[in-house]
Order: C-alpha cells, then structure tokens, then sequence
C-alpha cells in the first residue's frame, strides 16, 4: 500500500465506509470482453439532442437556448420541469423550461439529459443494479467533481463534471450480463475492482470503455473513464498529463459522494497516491465536504424523482 503523509488534505472522517487496505486493478480477458461488445451493440446510439446540448454548453448558451433544444423533446421537458418542482426545492412552481434550467443549473440539466439520451430498456430490463440508483451517484459526483475542480490548478470544471456523471457507466453495462455473472465476494484487503473480476470476468473500467466507445463519448471522456481509478494503486505521472487534473477532482468527488452516502456508490474507500498532494494546494477533502454549497447540490440529487 502506497506511503501517506501524515497530514493528507484528502483524509476524511470514514464513519461506517470501508477503508480498503489497496485497490489491485484487474482486466478482464479479450475474448469476454469481445463476447459483452455484441451485447452492447445492441443498445441504440444517443439522441441528436444529446450532441446539440453538448454543443450549446461547450458555447456557453443560455437557459433559453438550452430550453429551446430541450422543448421539442416533450418526455425530457416533462423530466426537468418535474426535477424543478421537486419537493426537495423549495421554490414557486415552474412551467417553463428554460427557468427550470435556470433553477437547477447547467451541470444538473447536463445530469438530466443525459440520463435521458443514455437509459434504454435493455439496461434497465436486468436487475443486477438499479439503474436509478447509479444515475444518482453519477449526478452526485459530476455535481462534486465542478466544486472540488475549482480548488484543482489547471482542472477543466466542465469536463470534470462531464467526466464525473460518466465515470461508473460502466457499471450499468453489467445489465447487460447478467446470466455470465458468477458467485463472488468483496475482499476489502484487495478491493472492488477485483470483486467485480471475479464476478463478471471484467471491470466496470472495461465496460465502460466499451459503453463510450459505442456512444461515441468524447475522447477524452473516453480516456478519463479508462484512469478515474488509478489515484488508488498509481502514481500522478502515471496518469496523462492533459486528463490527470479532472481524473483527480472525479475520484475526490467519489471519495465525497461515498463519504456523505450518496446513492449508488461502492462502499469502499482508498485515498489517493501521495503524489496527487501537490495538485490539492489550498484546503482539504475534509473542507470541501464542510462547504455550503456541498450541501446544497447534494440535496437537488437527492429531492430527483425520475
């Protein structure tokens, strides 16, 4: 297990989590995962919705553009509005979809749309995961990753946040699976990555790198998927120079999620590399968690009824 410093600005306080001893990636051989890629082939491309919105938000379009793109889309209208009015945010009711945009944020209608490009029956059919339950988490940790982003030096918030609601999509993959699952335990002295091996003869890293490469993710969406684990088991150089930043502000932002007990998430817990230290310069993991507005974009995810 890698050395820490004896004060790391990512210890937090674990309560009821585990604390893995380390976290051992395995891979899963080529010819399951060659078997699971016709699984998923099976499953429809994204909407065109999905890269019009992407598009506007790369150009920094505003509520009433974005609302423009989503109106035509009547189920999707229906889901945000219905997120704006949740019980949990305690506001006068909305029946425009570009003030409901307004409401929520850019980061959680991107959440909300994407899960609406993204869900299908096939996913959903098996029961593996409750599909719900990880969309949350998703939305949890893309929510973090932008606030822990602006503490980051050099940390791209948006594609952090991006990268952050796509980082476990792998683990709905394993829907798709279901009758090659195998019996299997959760050994904390090697962690979940091994688990899910033993289990499903791969990782939810190989599956969603087969899930982006059929979607049509951005690359490096794609490549962040690939390392968002490698700040439990490698060093920082080990990660590419151009993704290591929002990779870091991701795997803090799941840290986070497990520790407030989000929905969705592993229960597992290992802090990162001691050489991640440096990119963390002016506050804590443990301050980060203290922030008001922590609090507050965790309590939009939890008031979601989809």
């Amino acid at each position: 297990m890698p050395d820490k410093l004896e004060q790391s600005p990512f210890d937090i306080e674990l309560n009821h989590n585990i604390l893995y001893e380390q976290l051992i990636p395995a891979a899963g051989t080529q010819g399951r995962l060659t078997m699971y890629l016709k699984s998923i082939q099976s499953l429809p491309l994204p909407p065109a919705l999905w890269n019009a919105f992407q598009r506007a938000c790369s150009e920094d379009a505003s509520s009433q553009k974005l609302g423009e793109i989503i109106k035509d889309d009547p189920v999707l209208s229906a889901s945000i509005l219905r997120a704006a009015n949740s019980s949990g945010i305690l506001h006068s009711p909305i029946n425009d979809v570009g003030r409901a945009i307004s409401r929520l944020g850019h980061s959680m209608i991107r959440s909300v749309v994407a899960k609406h490009s993204f869900s299908t029956p096939n996913i959903n059919a098996a029961k593996v995961y409750e599909i719900p339950m990880l969309w949350k988490h998703g939305m949890a940790v893309s929510a973090l990753a932008e606030i822990i982003a602006d503490h980051i030096p050099g940390c791209n918030r948006a594609e952090a946040g991006t990268l952050g609601l796509f980082h476990d999509v792998g683990r709905m993959g394993f829907n798709l699976i279901k009758e090659f699952m195998q019996p299997a335990e959760l050994n904390p002295d090697k962690g979940h990555l091994v688990y899910e091996n033993d289990r499903f003869g791969c990782t939810h890293i190989d599956m969603g790198m087969l899930l982006a490469e059929h979607w049509q993710l951005p690359d490096k969406i794609s490549q962040g998927i690939s390392y968002h684990h490698h700040p439990g088991y490698l060093e920082a150089d080990a990660i590419p120079a151009d993704i290591r930043a929002e990779v870091l502000a991701v795997y803090l932002a799941d840290l986070l999620a497990i520790r407030l007990d989000c929905p969705g998430g592993n229960l597992g817990i290992i802090l990162p590399h001691v050489s991640f230290t440096s990119m963390l310069p002016k506050t804590t993991l443990a301050d980060i968690a203290n922030d008001r507005k922590v609090s507050s974009e965790l309590a939009l995810v939890q008031a979601m009824r989809f």
